[in-house]
Order: structure tokens, then sequence, then C-alpha cells
């Protein structure tokens, strides 16, 4: 067997991936969910920031361009660029909660690797074996602090 499975053995539960714990899964598939929500979020927070962008723009140059029709253009562009704002606000903060809970999970699921998670008495691969296949399937390390 190339990873451990006891956690298949103890709970009798089938575990298709590199999880020596029960726990350890569980804690892994929470720490997924709410990184995929953040790297959702930290898109929306970049198409927000190229809306913001793009609506400014026009609202400052339209009247250079159309100056009979363009202040009537630019204040509807004004007004839709404020609710932008706030749109991309709600979002940028909901990014940035979930960026402290996906880093706070990061973390701990770090400290768990550091320290061993696994029940097993003799030396195992257990660690590696999870580091190298989370970095595999979902590109995630947890060999350095940083998430990307």
């Amino acid at each position: 067997m190339s990873f451990c499975q006891f956690a298949q053995y103890k709970t009798g539960e089938r575990l298709d991936q590199a999880f020596p714990s029960v726990r350890m899964a569980q804690l892994f598939y929470e720490f997924l969910g709410r990184y995929k929500e953040w790297r959702l979020a930290k898109l929306q927070v970049m198409i927000g920031t190229v809306i913001l962008f793009f609506l400014g723009l026009v609202a400052l140059l339209i009247p250079w361009f159309l100056p009979r029709v363009g202040v009537f253009v630019s204040l509807v562009m004004l007004i839709l660029f404020c609710l932008a704002i706030r749109y991309y606000l709600e979002v940028n903060e909901r990014a940035s909660h979930l960026y402290i809970n996906v880093h706070i999970l990061h973390h701990h699921l770090s400290g768990k690797l550091e320290v061993g998670f696994c029940d097993h008495h003799e030396p195992c691969h257990c660690v590696e074996n999870f580091r190298g296949f989370a970095l595999q399937h979902y590109r995630i390390s947890f060999d350095n602090g940083f998430l990307r």
C-alpha cells in the first residue's frame, strides 16, 4: 500500500484518500471547502476591481467624447460605479474573512503534520504521503506557511 490506511481498519469507513484518521479527513475536507470558497471570493474581488476600473474610466472619459449627452451618461456611470463599490466592499470583506478562516485551518493542519497525526507506533510515511497527496491533487502545499 502506498498510502496509510489506518482509518479504514479502525473505523470501518472507506476512505479513498491519504488520511490515516477520520478526524484528519474531516479537518482536511473542511479546509478544502473553505479554500475553494476563498478562491472563488478572490476571483470575485478581482472581477470587481476590473469592473470598478472600467466604470470609473468610462465615467471620466465619456464627457470628452460625447459632449452633449456625456454628462448624463457620466452621471449614470457614476451611479453604477457607486453600486459597484458597494458590491466590491461586500465581496472584499467576505474574502478577507474567508482568508482568515482558511489561514487558521491551514495553520492547524500544518501543526498536525509537524506533530504527526496518525496512531502508528512504528515509523511510517503518513505525513509525507498526505503532503504529496494534497500537493498533487489540490496544489496545496503544507511545507510552507503560505497560501496561494
